[in-house]
């Protein structure tokens, strides 16, 4: 997450629970997990209100498929299914071929 591995979030959160001090960490704590609870809200929100606006046709649509990297990976592997078919036709044994004789 942003670089920062769980030991230096660990010695960020306990230099924050320092510095707020133990009288007033129960209401910090209180507020940043209604931050937290905003943002999820919010975020769900924008989701529900991006289906809406697409229309009936994009209600499956889940807002993980939006990153770059999961369109190109699920176009991708949509396009390996269709060309499954001609692979098929490709991969069939050559027929023997003949020299003619004539020819030499």
């Amino acid at each position: 997450m942003f670089g920062i591995g769980f030991e230096k979030l660990f010695v960020l959160a306990l230099l924050g629970a320092f510095l707020v001090g133990p009288d007033r960490l129960p209401k910090v704590a209180a507020d940043l997990a209604r931050f937290i609870q905003k943002m999820r809200a919010l975020g769900q929100q924008a989701a529900s209100e991006l289906k809406e606006q697409l229309g009936p046709e994009f209600q499956n649509l889940n807002t993980a498929d939006l990153n770059p990297k999961q369109f190109i990976k699920n176009n991708l592997d949509e396009i390996s299914q269709s060309l499954d078919p001609i692979k098929n036709e490709l991969t069939l044994p050559a027929k023997e071929s003949r020299i003619d004789p004539d020819l030499l």
